[in-house]
């Protein structure tokens, strides 16, 4: 990269840099909020503590929660494209996860399997990640 590119380079705005410090402590503390509590899981069952079973349980079941608070958090910092963005990510994700749930729970009765109810969770958030990456690099706005 030579001088002139850098000096081309966009400087994020304040609520942008608001945003990507939200989207940043949505990861680190989802992702140390997920370890917590399956390490306590993994501890409650390998030392039969039902105790720590159930504080993993508990901790795991609120992740989603966790997510949904700080993703409407992000979303309500974000501008007007930021906003449009996300609702057409998510409604794209929606399709997808809903697509695939219904061919799942149509082979798993012919085929004799079971998936996993959080792939479709992960699947979601995936697929909601990918489209809106995409969608700003179509619409020029990701660098």
């Amino acid at each position: 990269m030579n001088a002139s590119e850098s000096r081309t380079r966009p400087v994020p705005t304040a609520r942008e840099r608001r945003v990507n410090r939200m989207s940043l402590w949505m990861g680190l503390g989802g992702g140390s909020v997920a370890v917590l509590g399956a390490v306590a899981v993994a501890v409650g069952r390998t030392q039969n503590i039902p105790a720590f079973n159930t504080l993993g349980a508990g901790i795991l079941a609120a992740l989603p929660l966790f997510f949904a608070i700080m993703t409407v958090l992000g979303i309500r910092q974000m501008d007007e494209y930021g906003r449009q963005l996300h609702a057409r990510a998510a409604s794209v994700a929606f399709l997808v996860v809903m697509l695939l749930a219904g061919t799942l729970i149509s082979l798993e009765a012919v085929l004799n399997f079971h998936t996993p109810p959080w792939a479709l969770y992960v699947a979601g958030m995936g697929v909601w990640g990918i489209v809106g990456c995409v969608l700003a690099a179509r619409d020029g706005r990701m660098k």
